[in-house]
């Protein structure tokens, strides 16, 4: 296949790298940042994200394991909070079980936009952040080619 515009590959790929940086990085920033800026509280895992929707799948039987957990906390309002991961869990071994004890951190005044503080939320945000560079830089090798005419 013969690419004849390859500036304008360049520039939708870069604009994807950089947007998949964005995206993932303000995740990443919120991990990092709500610990301190917002309130912290301890979770219980009660079910787990079905693939394409938001419903919450429970096994009674505790034999059920995910990558993409629900979460219900109490706030600092005393009210009972529900909330899903956003982070990409990617390997099976780094996956929550149900009435796993977690640790989630939310904004004061938003607890329904919590996030769990736990280290199997970082592989899967790094291996995005890593993409989106890739991304960048491939995009960049596009742009900046030289054209060489004989």
């Amino acid at each position: 296949m013969v690419i004849h515009n390859k500036k304008v590959i360049g520039l939708i790929i870069i604009i994807a790298g950089l947007g998949i940086i964005l995206f993932w990085g303000n995740i990443f920033v919120k991990m990092l940042s709500l610990p301190f800026t917002g309130s912290v509280a301890d979770a219980k895992v009660i079910g787990f994200k079905t693939k394409g929707s938001k419903h919450i799948v429970k096994n009674n039987k505790g034999g059920l394991s995910g990558r993409s957990p629900f979460f219900e906390f109490v706030s600092d309002k005393n009210d009972t909070i529900r909330a899903h991961s956003d982070a990409p869990q990617i390997f099976v071994l780094f996956s929550y079980e149900q009435e796993e004890k977690i640790t989630v951190a939310y904004p004061k005044t938003e607890p329904q936009k919590a996030i769990i503080l736990s280290w199997k939320e970082y592989p899967g945000i790094f291996l995005m952040l890593a993409l989106g560079l890739l991304c960048t830089v491939v995009g960049k090798s596009y742009l900046f080619q030289q054209t060489i005419k004989s």
